[in-house]
């Protein structure tokens, strides 16, 4: 089946020459988004393009945040409110449809409304005046954050009424044919560093990103680990980008065998050091718990101790647990997505823990019934990936650990700590607070903590030319 399904897809190129042949640049992407409207941006290829056709109010920068269109802003005192209000310039896109669509974020409903309780109302006002009420008492870093994310871009008013995109970042859409491509057309011409027209391919099988680039036909696409020993993948045609993302172990908060003591004997059993050496061959970086440790160490200000690896003690905490010895001789069941990646990585897990005595049994499955019946509570220990949507170490912890955000909601472990969930809610919270969180994590242990994967690009010499785009991968 990948063999004709590649072969359909060359013929397409070959028949299709006016739809692909003038593009300056062709970047392959795993899977068709799942929405462009930027409410409803969650799945990673829509967080992808994200990056290219949104723009909010905000944009987060190396040093904070800025804006391309706010001249100048103020606090208003007002006794009992928080107001700010902001002087848009003149290359800003109309106030009402600034207006439309951060008010869209207190009046939809979507998966991310939780975050922007924050915003109480949006006004407009004479003179190309925008005008934000907040809670009494919320964190300008936080709004500005909240207000940088994709979720609050800006789209056009009266094009997105007739079900039409009109999106104010970089690029615009052209064309989006499903499960084929997504065509897009730089928005200010005269802009040397970014390539005028870039065409998306939907390829879910790396094999078929590889045979096109090995064509000169694709100039990006997302390297799986077993392709990271290929001749073209040298330093020089390869991007690395770091910290993020976490794989981890879901252990099933359901269980009651499944205690602090059992909990503690998984994480002490893994020899991530050895894995991540033998196995992934140093493309992946160790964790501080739930969090990538780039952001540990920026939080503490320094190096920290990272999960140990310790068989003997391993063994006596599971000899501690609520359902020792009887859990010894319990088959448990391992479940992983499908691919050779995956099952790779399951199976040096199942060894380490039948090493400390434990019967695993893998269980191979397809993404989405995995995690369809991962939501649904069903399965002992699942191996699952994140992949932050935005950079902030808060990311890493809400939805993953909120105790109302059980299974599908992102909690996939159904961990239920009511404390932690009222700091993950708390919209005042500073990095103190999210280090009390992890800390907290790190103590229950609900996961197996693994390791940050590192996400690998190979790239032609034409992508190299445009050097801003690194960022957009």
């Amino acid at each position: 089946m990948r063999t004709l399904s590649l072969v359909f897809f060359l013929l397409s190129l070959t028949f299709c020459r006016e739809e692909t042949t003038n593009f300056d640049l062709r970047i392959a992407l795993p899977s068709d988004p799942a929405h462009l409207d930027p409410l409803f941006i969650t799945d990673l290829s829509g967080q992808k393009l994200a990056k290219f056709i949104h723009q909010g109010l905000f944009s987060r920068t190396q040093t904070g945040f800025s804006s391309p269109w706010i001249d100048s802003s103020e606090k208003t005192f007002h006794p009992a409110k928080e107001i700010w209000r902001f002087q848009l310039d003149s290359e800003s896109p109309p106030l009402s449809d600034i207006e439309y669509s951060l008010s869209r974020l207190i009046t939809e409903n979507y998966p991310r409304k939780g975050d922007y309780q924050f915003l109480v109302q949006v006004r407009s006002l004479p003179q190309n005046q925008l005008e934000l009420e907040f809670k009494k008492g919320t964190n300008e870093t936080e709004w500005k954050e909240k207000l940088s994310l994709p979720f609050a871009s800006i789209i056009g008013k009266e094009e997105w009424k007739k079900q039409n995109l009109k999106s104010y970042g970089k690029y615009k859409l052209i064309t989006w044919k499903k499960n084929e491509f997504i065509n897009l057309r730089l928005q200010s011409e005269s802009n040397p560093n970014f390539p005028k027209k870039i065409q998306f391919l939907i390829l879910p099988q790396s094999s078929t990103s590889l045979f096109l680039y090995r064509k000169g036909k694709l100039d990006a696409f997302k390297l799986t680990d077993f392709l990271l020993s290929l001749p073209e993948a040298n330093s020089e045609s390869t991007l690395t980008k770091r910290g993020r993302s976490v794989q981890y172990v879901a252990i099933n908060q359901n269980n009651s065998c499944f205690d602090k003591h059992f909990r503690n004997a998984l994480n002490l059993s893994i020899p991530r050091d050895l894995i991540i050496h033998k196995l992934l061959e140093n493309h992946a970086d160790l964790t501080y718990g739930p969090v990538p440790i780039t952001y540990i160490e920026k939080l503490k200000k320094g190096k920290v101790q990272t999960e140990m690896y310790d068989k003997a003690q391993a063994v006596r905490e599971l000899e501690k647990s609520n359902c020792y010895p009887k859990i010894k001789s319990t088959q448990l069941e391992f479940r992983m997505r499908g691919d050779d990646e995956n099952q790779a990585k399951g199976r040096a897990i199942k060894q380490a823990l039948e090493e400390i005595g434990l019967k695993i049994k893998l269980r191979p499955m397809e993404k989405a019934p995995l995690y369809k019946e991962n939501g649904e509570g069903k399965g002992d220990l699942t191996l699952l990936t994140w992949y932050s949507d935005f950079d902030s170490v808060w990311n890493f912890l809400d939805p993953l650990f909120h105790p109302t955000k059980l299974g599908n909601g992102g909690n996939r472990s159904f961990y239920q700590k009511e404390n932690v969930g009222k700091i993950l809610d708390n919209p005042f919270k500073t990095e103190k607070d999210a280090l009390l969180v992890i800390e907290k994590i790190r103590e229950d242990k609900p996961w197996i903590f693994l390791w940050s994967i590192q996400e690998n690009y190979l790239v032609s010499k034409a992508f190299l030319r445009y050097t801003a785009l690194s960022d957009f991968l």
